[in-house]
């Protein structure tokens, strides 16, 4: 069971980029990019769209490592259940910052391949979320998290949610009893 676990979280770690590479290699063979108000609109979208990324997975990451342990931790891996903040109104902050990180560079880019295979890139990551990650978290905090899961989405761009993100940067845990 250790052994199993001990290739999850190895498996968690080389996942992201693997998804990142392959949505950047078909513009390596078919360079061809935007031109004009598209590129300039691409651009703009893209910084917007990076913005929130990084945004949701840095609120997702300082919440976990701010209240994700119970005391000294030997690992990164969060061993108490979380579900104030911005995981009050989505599952899966990080993982959805992480899904539109390549989208973003690949808007940025206005490189058209890159564009085009980021929507596999992102399907692909939120597959990985729904089936690994909810399948590990499961089995980590049980019925909590099945309750859980009944309750809060696993993804969200609602203002009310970003402005949770935004509480954390204010040291609040936005929504729960301190």
């Amino acid at each position: 069971m250790m052994k199993s676990r001990k290739i999850t979280m190895v498996w968690k770690f080389i996942y992201w980029p693997v998804i990142w590479f392959f949505v950047f290699v078909p513009a390596l063979f078919w360079p061809v990019s935007l031109h004009g108000i598209l590129k300039i609109s691409g651009m703009f979208t893209g910084v917007i769209l990076l913005a929130v990324a990084l945004l949701l997975t840095s609120a997702g990451g300082r919440t976990l490592a701010k209240w994700g342990h119970k005391e000294a931790h030997e690992t990164i891996w969060p061993d108490n259940f979380i579900d104030f903040g911005i995981f009050s109104c989505m599952r899966h902050p990080m993982h959805l910052g992480l899904a539109l990180f390549p989208v973003a560079v690949a808007l940025m880019s206005g490189s058209v391949p890159a564009i085009c295979s980021s929507g596999w890139g992102v399907s692909s990551a939120l597959w990985f979320v729904l089936h690994i990650e909810e399948k590990d978290a499961l089995s980590k905090y049980g019925l909590v998290y099945s309750e859980y899961m009944q309750r809060v989405l696993p993804f969200s761009f609602t203002v009310n949610c970003l402005k949770k993100a935004l509480m954390i940067w204010q040291n609040k845990k936005a929504g729960a009893s301190e």
